[in-house]
């Protein structure tokens, strides 16, 4: 059986679910594939990278998914902070021989999570919107360029308006709920059967 890594924030986690019910569960028993789920809430690209060494590296996956920098514009960070250290990622990976995939961050519902009682982006909702089309946008191009395959699971969550669609996540209007979970998987499992032949 093949083996997926994943590498991510909370989205990645989904410690709101039944552990089988999360995006990277749902991928796995689609596509036969064993996953070990490395993501953690609120975490960082520059913590992603740190870990990515002794958790994916050595554990020698096939493939390993890696989707993050949402929590890193929530404070403000530089977008070309994020893609050097998505792309440091991606690029160990290869030189251990495991082909990296990277997913695009979801939206964040700005209505939704503008009710909830935690304290906002740094910069403001707004201009974190901002970062984060332009991060979806850059990651893109540069995977497309260094021929590393692309998964987008940020579009699927707009609506017609280019807004979120606020029947996709938690109350919080940052992470997916059930129908969310399931959003995302479909995209994976649609991307890894036409890339890879699942």
């Amino acid at each position: 059986m093949k083996q997926l890594a994943c590498m991510g924030d909370s989205i990645t986690e989904g410690a709101d679910f039944v552990k089988g019910h999360t995006w990277p569960a749902l991928v796995g028993n689609a596509c036969a594939l064993d996953v070990t789920n490395f993501g953690i809430g609120g975490d960082t690209t520059p913590g992603m990278l740190a870990r990515f060494y002794p958790e994916v590296i050595q554990l020698k996956p096939d493939y390993v998914f890696i989707m993050g920098g949402t929590n890193d514009l929530w404070w403000d960070w530089e977008v070309k902070t994020i893609l050097g250290n998505i792309f440091s990622m991606c690029f160990q990976a290869r030189y251990h021989d495991i082909t990296p995939i990277i997913g695009l961050p979801i939206p964040v519902d700005v209505e939704s999570a503008k009710n909830t009682d935690f304290s906002g982006p740094l910069q403001g909702y707004e201009r974190m919107t901002e970062m984060l089309a332009e991060l979806v946008d850059k990651l893109t191009t540069y995977a497309t360029d260094s021929e590393i395959p692309v998964v987008d699971v940020h579009r699927p969550f707009l609506g017609d308006d280019q807004q979120a669609i606020s029947t996709m996540y938690l109350d919080d209007g940052l992470h997916p709920n059930q129908k969310g979970h399931q959003l995302i998987a479909a995209g994976i499992i649609r991307s890894l059967r036409e890339i890879f032949r699942f």
